[in-house]
């Protein structure tokens, strides 16, 4: 997978968009409005692109509250590209996942972080776009693979409530499948479990609450067989920052 490549694509598509949005509008998700979204996507882009250059952790500095949302994230995201090209992949440098401290873990979270907020800044025009046909499935797929490889992990266990019963989430134009445990251990998938199967693009939205099993349009991209409970649990669960 060309990640670079991707994320050129991605963040280009929502600087693109950002230009002509209306700046207060606000998303289908009420975490932000777009200027929120652009000043919290560009500062991410721009600690990220100090990390790739260090191997202590770099300063995070929120977007000023003056800042065009526009011009800001413009600014931002030639910072995070101009850090990241010619740069090799394997280069040591500071991350917050001790498993890979090198570039390549910039790269990857960063397509991943801007695939999701692409989606939220088409939010704010329609809450029921799908999810960015901007990079091809298996891009997406790897998205909820970062979510149950990085971020499950990491999770706050003490309030990690147990799902009600093993859940698979199953992508169905890539084949690939992700099984959790009632307490989210992830292993195979075992009889009984409740699956939520469709596109990985749909399970990455669903991955990061961005889908929900009471959103009207729920139904007619994700399907479920078993208990809807678990389903609502695993959208609630505190596995997100």
């Amino acid at each position: 997978m060309d990640t670079l490549t991707h994320l050129r694509a991605v963040t280009g598509a929502f600087e693109a968009e950002l230009a002509t949005a209306d700046p207060t509008a606000p998303l289908a998700v009420p975490r932000w409005t777009v200027t929120g979204l652009a000043g919290h996507l560009g500062a991410v882009h721009r600690w990220a692109a100090a990390n790739t250059g260090t191997t202590s952790r770099a300063e995070f500095a929120d977007a000023p509250p003056d800042a065009d949302p526009a011009a800001y994230y413009a600014e931002s995201r030639a910072a995070l590209l101009s850090a990241l090209d010619g740069l090799d992949p394997a280069t040591p440098c500071w991350t917050f996942d001790r498993a890979d401290r090198t570039v390549r873990f910039w790269l990857r979270r960063q397509l991943h972080e801007s695939l999701v907020h692409l989606w939220d800044l088409r939010s704010a025009a329609d809450p029921d776009a799908p999810a960015p046909p901007d990079v091809p499935p298996d891009v997406h797929a790897d998205g909820v693979d970062e979510l149950v490889g990085l971020f499950l992990p990491r999770a706050d266990r003490t309030a990690l409530r147990d799902l009600p019963a093993p859940l698979v989430l199953c992508a169905t134009d890539v084949g690939r499948s992700w099984a959790f445990a009632p307490d989210w251990t992830p292993g195979p998938a075992v009889d009984g479990a409740t699956t939520v199967c469709g596109p990985a693009g749909e399970l990455l939205l669903f991955g990061w609450a961005r889908l929900r099993r009471t959103d009207e349009r729920f139904a007619g991209t994700l399907a479920v067989d078993g208990d809807e409970a678990v389903v609502d649990a695993f959208t609630a669960a505190r596995v997100r920052p």
